[in-house]
């Protein structure tokens, strides 16, 4: 059910052309009472109809007296009818009048004309509705009256009960917004053989392929969608050979991040694992809402858990311009009830993507695109399934603290080789995951080296450094022996010149630079 002031935002037109091109038996009836809060129709729309619109997606489509309870009826039992017989989505406009205002004392109704608010008024369905049964002799005045009796004892129960009931404990206020892993289930189908597991040293883009294998194979639950996912195989070739073997859970989607989204959480909550591809991670902002305002606070207001995956290539260095290039995690990091994460190496981009698709949230997993096909690494033998929520400390020093994550995480141990060679010990922190932060191996590495310099390829301000940053400031303040620094792309966009996103991203060069000032201070 939508309003008719909702028809206009995207959402109404990736879901409708989604449903119609996957015949999905969606009925989306809308209850068009011709105000959009207190704007009229005429200002929102320039269709005739609402319901023509669904002739331009391939939708069977009617209006409908929305007051008359029959025609509503039948209606809903045509459009079920073409639901149930695989014949696809029903878009249904309910004509209806603007009696009431949008929400409990805001005013809104005293737009509506008052010749036309009593034409609504005079068309209530309720009355109405009563009317014609006694005209129709199905009911007299006296039985009427007591229904209508019955009624309003009913409502004036239900609003004293409203109004007695004590509020929320405050302990409510602090439930969790993680739903807790439950222990491990089995297989629903035999157990995994790990088909196709290479031997040696694996590229960050295969050890992601193997693990979608492996998920696929140990559960028929989990399903992929994305563009281009199918017998393309991927832009990055990430799904290689999973649509000849599942080509019914491996769906590619139209170009509807949103749309894509919201199905993959409904499916979620229908106790399917989707992995939604985003082709590029800056692609992410086009479904900002779905993720944001309705996944990651479904478990906090219902404790019911949303397990979808979101995997996002990111990053830049390729030279792919401004919009294919960015590192948004930080959008998501400060959103409570979505795990952000981020591998830097080929095992982490297998066993960390492994235990998003098992955790019962929404898990987002950033792969940074650069790394790709330039870092190998041998994956571990087994199940391999990494823990999300561990920083893992890559090079042990003892004279400073470089954190990264992601490709920024090779930026440090580079630069950390560097400054080897003028006898200075740097330690190397991966995060591997920014939500949940592990704080306690990073506090720990502070307070042994007294020194931290934390590098991430986001922009400096409102970037994950500044969160890192402040929680050392705050916990390991009587161990610092220096300020906390900061090595980060500035704020600006990428650059398309691979010449000029060398000038600003950060590198080795940069960060033992950094490092070396904070060894002076």
């Amino acid at each position: 059910f939508i309003g008719e002031g909702g028809t206009s935002t995207g959402d109404f037109h990736e879901a409708l052309n989604m449903a119609a091109v996957w015949k999905l038996p969606l009925i989306l009836v809308i209850e068009n009472n011709r105000y959009a809060f207190s704007t009229p129709a005429r200002l929102q729309y320039a269709a005739a109809r609402l319901s023509d619109r669904g002739a331009g997606y391939g939708v069977a489509a009617e209006t409908v007296d929305g007051n008359d309870p029959d025609a509503m009826a039948d209606a809903f039992r045509r459009a079920v009818d073409r639901g149930r017989a695989g014949e696809g989505p029903t878009l249904i406009e309910a004509m209806l009048g603007r009696m009431r205002g949008h929400s409990e004392g805001d005013d809104s109704l005293k737009v509506v004309p008052a010749g036309e608010l009593a034409g609504y008024r005079a068309a209530d369905p309720v009355p109405a509705y009563a009317r014609r049964l006694q005209e129709e002799g199905v009911m007299d005045a006296a039985f009427r009256e007591r229904l209508e009796e019955r009624i309003a004892a009913m409502v004036e129960t239900a609003i004293a009960r409203a109004i007695d009931a004590p509020p929320p404990t405050d302990e409510v206020a602090l439930r969790p917004v993680f739903a807790s892993s439950p222990p491990e289930r089995e297989s629903r189908e035999a157990p995994a053989v790990h088909t196709g597991r290479l031997a040696g040293e694996t590229t960050y883009v295969d050890a992601i392929n193997q693990a979608l294998l492996e998920e696929m194979e140990r559960d028929e639950s989990v399903v992929l969608m994305g563009q281009d996912i199918g017998v393309f195989e991927g832009a990055f070739r990430t799904t290689r050979g999973l649509h000849a073997r599942w080509p019914e859970r491996v769906l590619d989607t139209p170009i509807a991040e949103s749309g894509t989204l919201g199905i993959a959480i409904g499916a979620a909550l229908l106790g399917w694992r989707p992995v939604v591809e985003m082709q590029f991670a800056d692609f992410i902002s086009c479904g900002f809402n779905q993720l944001v305002n309705v996944a990651a606070k479904l478990y906090y207001r219902w404790q019911v858990p949303c397990p979808i995956v979101v995997r996002l290539p990111s990053g830049g260095g390729v030279g792919a311009g401004p919009f294919h290039s960015q590192n948004p995690e930080g959008w998501f990091a400060q959103t409570a009830g979505i795990k952000v994460v981020c591998p830097a190496t080929a095992a982490d981009a297998m066993g960390l993507l492994k235990a998003a698709i098992r955790d019962p949230n929404p898990v987002m997993v950033f792969e940074h695109k650069f790394l790709y096909r330039r870092v190998k690494s041998a994956l571990p033998e087994g199940d391999a399934v990494a823990r999300i929520g561990e920083a893992r400390v890559m090079r042990a020093g003892k004279h400073l603290t470089l954190i990264g994550y992601g490709a920024s995480t090779w930026t440090c141990l580079e630069a950390a080789d560097e400054l080897a060679k003028g006898g200075v010990e740097a330690e190397v922190v991966d995060l591997r995951t920014l939500v949940p932060y592990d704080e306690e191996t990073v506090l720990a590495s502070v307070r042994r080296t007294g020194r931290a310099l934390v590098v991430h390829e986001a922009p400096l301000t409102l970037g994950f450094g500044a969160e890192v940053a402040a929680r050392l400031a705050d916990a390991a303040f009587p161990w610092l022996d220096a300020p906390i620094r900061r090595v980060t792309y500035p704020d600006r966009p990428v650059p398309y010149a691979k010449n000029l996103e060398k000038v600003l991203l950060p590198d080795k060069g940069k960060v033992a630079a950094a490092a070396r000032e904070l060894l002076a201070f």
